[in-house]
């Protein structure tokens, strides 16, 4: 196992994960004097496939400390493994492939996992606190997009944190441990609604039209 502190491993995986998405010097180095993780960790969910993902930067975007990383590389595979680049790196596919079996062999998730941060019919993964093996105690945050600070998610771990597979509805519906969090989500999951709901309005209106000039 790598020594190195877990706020060590964020900040390395926050600076090369800006290095390696954000192509103007200017926006970079904002992003970086900022601290905007929260954006950062957008950029990343909307970068291709193809973008090269060092350990660190996975640890970031996935907001995973090392000590957990790596026990996941033992009892799941190392993903790096294969990897001939120095230092080794795998494409942001092959990662969140990686990533969807841990969440599902740890949670026992029946179904195949696949998908962006291993998406199923039963959720996305998020990190929780459970009050005992069938009942989720709060929700800490996403697993990979999050608005909190790096020193939240570590003390999450280290009380036990797990990350299991929920769809927003039943995240947004149990207790956060961070009311501006889930209020982030809420907002962001209400304004993904308004948007399918309006995509939804325009096929109807699209149709009526089409109807309506056909009787011309």
């Amino acid at each position: 196992m790598t020594n190195i502190s877990k706020a060590e491993s964020f900040e390395e995986g926050f600076l090369r994960a800006a290095l390696e998405v954000i192509a103007k010097r200017d926006e970079r180095n904002a992003v970086i004097d900022a601290r905007d993780f929260f954006s950062l960790h957008k950029m990343l969910d909307q970068s291709p496939g193809t973008t090269r993902f060092t350990q660190a930067m996975a640890e970031f975007y996935l907001s995973i400390p090392r000590r957990q990383f790596d026990q996941f590389k033992r009892e799941h595979g190392n993903p790096f493994a294969a990897s001939k680049s120095t230092p080794r790196s795998i494409a942001k596919l092959d990662l969140l492939r990686w990533y969807a079996q841990v969440a599902k062999a740890r949670e026992q998730i029946q179904e195949p996992i696949s998908g962006k941060f291993g998406r199923t019919r039963k959720g996305i993964p998020f990190i929780v606190i459970r009050e005992s093996p069938d009942k989720i105690k709060s929700v800490i945050s996403h697993a990979g997009i999050t608005g909190l600070d790096m020193s939240a998610i570590e003390e999450a771990f280290q009380q036990g944190a797990t990350v299991v597979a929920l769809t927003i509805d039943q995240a947004l519906a149990l207790p956060w441990r961070s009311s501006p969090e889930k209020r982030r989500w809420r907002n962001a999951y209400r304004s993904h609604l308004m948007a399918v709901h309006a995509a939804q309005m325009a096929v109807l209106d699209r149709q009526e039209l089409d109807e309506d000039t056909k009787l011309v």
